[in-house]
């Protein structure tokens, strides 16, 4: 399993957003656990040096599912501003775990209620860190 990369300040803010969600009880504990998993062992990087090829918070990506072939292009934020019908995922979902540190051309999988689903990431339209957004 390779690490992911994610910047410092993501880390951060990743680290609150699950203290506060276990606090509040806002989210699958599941999903709290696998999150906290995956950061403490990304590869974390100052936001000028992440790589514009990898999936940042408040990334846009274009992705494809395996099975269905149906494209989507959704947006990885944090949980109070996630709304799926405007194509804005929650973080602490398992699509936004799945996605968090990936690079444009890899494949990932995650749970769904629907069973296991893969997705090919296709392309990241809009990363802050590569625009010079540094504090998004």
């Amino acid at each position: 399993m390779k690490n992911i990369k994610i910047t410092e300040l993501d880390y951060a803010r990743l680290k609150k957003a699950i203290l506060h969600a276990r606090e509040k009880y806002e989210a699958d504990v599941n999903n709290l656990d696998n999150l906290a998993f995956e950061i403490r062992r990304a590869e974390k990087l100052d936001s000028k040096k992440i790589p514009p090829n990898v999936i940042t918070m408040n990334s846009k990506v274009k992705l494809l599912n395996k099975k269905s072939k149906k494209e989507t292009t959704i947006k990885i934020v944090y949980p109070k501003e996630a709304n799926f019908k405007n194509g804005s995922v929650s973080i602490l979902s398992p699509l936004g775990i799945a996605l968090l540190g990936n690079e444009a051309g890899k494949e990932v999988s995650f749970n769904a209620p629907s069973g296991n689903i893969q997705m090919i990431i296709q392309e990241i339209e809009y990363q802050p860190e590569s625009n010079g957004d540094y504090l998004v």
